[in-house]
């Protein structure tokens, strides 16, 4: 469960990061609307990676307990 929680908390620390401050300060005053939009893109492709390791991690530890006799 605290592996779950680390990456939950990581994934809303990313986001406050990345809408806090780099869209505001950083990309969008470089970039405008192109960046913002390529910005929530890779914000989301990270979120949608870190959430498939934690599909991937229940599937692994189930698949492990049933061939234990």
């Amino acid at each position: 469960m605290t592996k779950i929680a680390i990456r939950i908390v990581g994934i809303g620390m990313l986001h406050s990061f990345l809408y806090g401050y780099l869209v505001p300060f950083v990309i969008y005053p470089h970039f405008g609307r192109h960046g913002i939009a390529f910005a929530v893109i890779v914000a989301i492709l990270i979120s949608i990676g870190i959430m498939a390791t934690l599909k991937l991690g229940k599937s692994k530890k189930k698949r492990t307990k049933e061939s234990d006799p």
